[in-house]
């Protein structure tokens, strides 16, 4: 054979191995980027799987007496909660505890009972308690009177009927403030976003929540939050 012709041969042979190794190489590398998981598909495990409970679930809020509010948070804040709990973790409304019938539990109770959340809880026939205290509150205006500047820090735990904490498993309770700025609105709406932040704080650790949604602009971050 002309030597010419092998040398063709030879090339061709090299080129088509070079060929079929990078054709494998770039399959390879889109097989890897399918396998592996988008960020938009990373979830934040859920902490407590409420919605694989059964029986009723009643929401307490708790606003001390010294935290001055226009409205009354604690009906705020349950019923943002409630609708929280309904959307995002597939429990059943009729599962949730109105505020209306915790607000007539509570006004029956004795004086010094009014505020026990396991007398409330009792009254109410729920399996489970999710107890929240306002700890911090504050709304105020600025140059227009439809513009607010506010802040809500509330604290959270979980308990069953026989007031064995559930939830968190780690510290004594779950911790979360948010805040708006120059937010346009009444002080109604000003105060129906604070407690939907809120909400939606609590509520995010008792489902697999997708971790791009698991932080929201209202939230004042903490140093060991930046982990999601």
């Amino acid at each position: 054979m002309d030597t010419n012709i092998k040398n063709i041969f030879i090339i061709l042979g090299i080129t088509i191995t070079t060929i079929f190794c990078a054709g494998c190489q770039t399959i390879g590398g889109i097989g890897g980027a399918l396998s592996s998981e988008m960020p938009s598909e990373k979830v934040v495990p859920a902490e407590f799987k409420l919605g694989e409970t059964e029986g009723k679930i009643l929401v307490f809020v708790n606003q001390p007496g010294w935290i001055r509010s226009p409205m009354d948070l604690r009906t705020a804040l349950t019923k943002s909660v409630n609708i929280a709990l309904a959307e995002k973790t597939g429990i059943k409304k009729d599962r949730l505890t109105e505020y209306e019938e915790i607000q007539k539990i509570r006004i029956a109770l004795p004086e010094d009972k009014k505020d026990d959340v396991f007398e409330t809880a009792a009254k109410a026939e729920a399996k489970y308690v999710l107890a929240i205290q306002v700890m911090d509150f504050d709304l105020s205006t600025f140059a227009e009177k439809d513009l607010f500047n506010g802040i809500m820090t509330a604290k959270s735990c979980l308990y069953d009927a026989e007031q064995k904490k559930l939830w968190p498993s780690e510290g004594d309770y779950k911790e979360t403030t948010v805040v708006i700025e120059a937010e346009k609105g009444t002080v109604e709406t000003a105060v129906g976003k604070l407690s939907n932040a809120t909400a939606f704080c609590v509520s995010r650790y008792f489902y697999d929540c997708k971790a791009i949604r698991f932080r929201i602009a209202e939230e004042q971050r903490k140093l060991d939050y930046d982990k999601w």
